[in-house]
């Protein structure tokens, strides 16, 4: 569950409906793809939710084995909204894929054969299931949606603590936990945006907010644990589509060396490459500085 941070995130946005706001009109999909795109986001978190629950051949938190057969569960209420090509080739797959949690299999396992179900659907329906767009999103865009509806619940600076956040169980996500989300990436916060979280108050907005909308959100809620930005974004990672999947952990020595000054700087090294495609819209807090050789390279590979 991330430590429920992001079966929580965004809670807020459906107070955007409530208090009259208003939202890019949403663009109808074919709902068989539509179908196809909830089946594959909930098979790849129950892969995710497994991998937190399961080590060394059993079980250590249940309540993460739970969760992801929760979301195993959801991607089978839309197998009757499949193109028919597809539906045989799921069905199977998601009863292996019980099976295997069933028996406690080994997490790289079930990752594995979640992306062979989501490779033949790729191939079937000729779609990109991550829908990562090809320009960066409005960071100013995500700032209003966030400001204006999250916050009611996620407080400004996305510490969980706005106004409407005692009354809800389980609390919002603290935004602001760099160490707690730092396997999270943009695309993370997306899918969970667009799909909500199984058996949670975390509810769908894919029907609710655009595309564009869920990623401009996404992304700005995915700066809120970063420092300010420092440091100068290499320009392999100025393209959208390398930061979109790319967590804080992603470089071993950002990981390891997180509370040191080097792994501060590595980390706001992140911080701009999410940023600086955007800065017309929102500048950087801080303007660039030179950085270590050592984290440069560390950036180039990832981080």
């Amino acid at each position: 569950m991330l430590k429920d941070y992001l079966r929580t995130s965004l809670i807020g946005v459906l107070v955007l409906l409530l208090l009259g706001g208003t939202t890019t009109p949403v663009v109808a999909q074919d709902p068989g793809v539509a179908a196809a795109r909830r089946v594959a986001a909930t098979a790849q978190l129950a892969a995710e939710e497994y991998r937190l629950g399961v080590s060394g051949g059993r079980v250590i938190a249940k309540e993460e084995v739970a969760e992801a057969q929760l979301f195993l569960t959801e991607a089978r209420r839309s197998l009757k909204l499949l193109p028919a090509s597809s539906v045989g080739v799921v069905s199977r797959s998601l009863d292996t894929l019980d099976a295997m949690v069933g028996r406690t299999a080994h997490p790289d396992s079930v990752a594995g054969q979640v992306a062979v179900m989501l490779a033949a659907m790729a191939r079937d329906l000729k779609i990109d299931f991550d829908e990562i767009p090809d320009q960066t999103p409005s960071l100013a865009r995500g700032r209003e949606i966030f400001e204006t509806t999250c916050s009611v619940c996620h407080g400004l600076a996305g510490r969980g603590d706005g106004p409407q956040a005692a009354a809800l169980t389980p609390r919002p996500a603290n935004l602001s936990d760099l160490n707690g989300l730092s396997g999270s990436s943009p695309l993370d916060f997306y899918r969970r945006i667009t799909i909500g979280s199984a058996g949670t108050s975390m509810a769908p907005f894919e029907h609710i907010l655009s595309k564009p909308d869920r990623w401009a959100v996404a992304l700005y809620a995915s700066t809120l644990r970063l420092p300010a930005p420092a440091g100068v974004a290499p320009a392999s990672l100025r393209n959208f589509s390398a930061t979109a999947r790319l967590t804080d952990a992603s470089s071993n020595h950002c990981a390891s060396s997180r509370q040191t000054s080097v792994g501060r700087s590595c980390v706001a090294a992140l911080a701009r490459a999410r940023q600086c495609a955007s800065a017309p819209s929102s500048p950087p807090k801080s303007a660039p500085v030179p950085l270590p050789t050592l984290v440069t390279k560390n950036v180039r590979a990832g981080c």
